[in-house]
């Protein structure tokens, strides 16, 4: 089922406010993820943003807003790098904030 318009703008939302005041030397600065089970969810997400890709392509934002959200809660880890990225995409593009999108890129 493809996701909603609301919903994505409400998962958006959530993650601004979590980047609220952080500067792009602020989430590198994070501490590492130590949780395993979180590490394997980030891990399954990844592979699930490549999956969904292709086959409901409106979900993408709402994986991507996990990827970053775990980050930013538990700490960055090996897939925090693609989850970032993908917030830059979405940001430069369906969310026309440009210059956001290139801090988070």
């Amino acid at each position: 089922k493809p996701a909603s318009k609301f919903t994505v703008i409400r998962e958006f939302i959530r993650v601004k406010r979590l980047l609220k005041n952080k500067t792009a030397e602020d989430i590198a600065n994070l501490p590492e993820l130590d949780d395993e089970r979180y590490e394997m969810g980030q891990r399954m997400n990844e592979h699930l943003a490549v999956s969904i890709y292709h086959v409901e392509p409106t979900m993408l934002p709402l994986i991507i807003f996990q990827l970053v959200t775990t980050s930013l809660k538990h700490g960055l880890s090996p897939t925090s790098s693609p989850g970032f990225a993908g917030l830059g995409l979405l940001l430069c593009g369906p969310f026309g904030k440009p210059h956001e999108g290139r801090e988070m890129a």
